[in-house]
């Protein structure tokens, strides 16, 4: 990974480090086992087409279907189409603009670098991504960093499990009254997701399917010469989930999170650390083993997602 150096606080070596701590593997103990999943079927709709790729088509028409209703009064919904022994589930929500609240002394703005200024004290500047055996991570980098769209799908077969995680970091150092006064502060870590996802089952029903969207917040922090690494917060906070038990039971599928959602934490901050901050979204799927030759099942799960903002507010403790 290469960037320029901007200040003496934040360099090429704590994107680096940024990277690489979220490679290891007390971060990624959080996905769903998928070192004993089965073989991919060989499977196959009417029309010869690859099941997996049928289903995306059949479910991107299911899409473009709803698009009409944007004219109508709707403000949000899930709908629901059971098509060629496909269950399909389609979250439609019109997202609003978000009030953006303006900075100030302990009261930290960040969001895209929309204009790829580097500016560690106000932008994103870093993305991370990890898929399991099936997942399509749909942002790149770029995207990531300058517009903060996280999008990304995980899907399994039946005897299988997959996960996708995407997400945006950024960089806070202490420098304000509070730490020269006491040495330390609170953090108040407030992410504000925009979120919409869709989510189809296909097979027979007495093969059990599970489709889950998670939005996440993860702190880590180092000593300002880049020593003494901690793991200071790991929260996340369930958005969507849905089974073939209970295809549409508590199933909001789209919206904006934030503090009344459950998508804040907190850290205690000292003034000779700098912190690293981790905004992500992450799926899973999970189908249970075939039992009979014709309990064939398959899942998947999309989720489009943007992070116009992240507040971090410091208080005195």
């Amino acid at each position: 990974m290469t960037e320029s150096t901007i200040t003496s606080e934040i360099d090429e070596r704590d994107l680096k480090n940024a990277v690489e701590s979220l490679n290891s593997a007390s971060f990624k103990t959080r996905f769903i086992r998928t070192d004993c999943n089965a073989a991919d079927p060989v499977w196959k709709a009417p029309n010869g087409q690859a099941i997996h790729e049928h289903v995306r088509d059949q479910m991107d028409a299911f899409k473009k279907d709803l698009g009409d209703l944007r004219s109508q009064p709707f403000q949000n919904g899930v709908f629901q189409r059971s098509h060629s022994g496909t269950m399909f589930n389609v979250a439609y929500n019109q997202l609003f603009q978000p009030f953006v609240p303006a900075a100030r002394d302990l009261l930290h703005l960040y969001g895209p670098d929309r204009d790829n200024n580097k500016d560690w004290r106000r932008d994103y500047r870093y993305a991370w991504k990890e898929e399991g055996p099936h997942a399509i991570i749909y942002s790149t980098d770029t995207e990531i960093i300058q517009q903060g769209k996280l999008a990304c799908n995980s899907y399994s077969y039946s005897g299988q499990n997959s996960f996708a995680l995407v997400g945006a970091g950024m960089f806070f150092v202490p420098q304000s009254q509070p730490f020269t006064l006491v040495g330390s502060a609170k953090l108040i870590i407030r992410p504000y997701v925009q979120w919409l996802t869709s989510a189809s089952f296909t097979g027979n029903d007495s093969a059990p399917a599970s489709a889950a969207a998670h939005l996440g917040i993860y702190v880590e922090s180092w000593e300002r010469n880049g020593g003494l690494h901690h793991v200071d917060r790991d929260h996340w906070i369930t958005v969507f989930s849905q089974n073939t038990q209970s295809y549409i039971v508590n199933a909001t599928a789209g919206g904006a999170a934030t503090v009344g959602d459950g998508l804040s934490t907190d850290v205690l901050a000292v003034n000779h650390r700098k912190y690293y901050i981790f905004v992500y979204v992450w799926l899973e799927t999970s189908a249970d083993s075939q039992q009979q030759r014709n309990e064939q099942r398959f899942v998947t799960i999309d989720i489009d997602a943007t992070i116009p903002f992240v507040v971090i507010e410091e208080k005195i403790t």
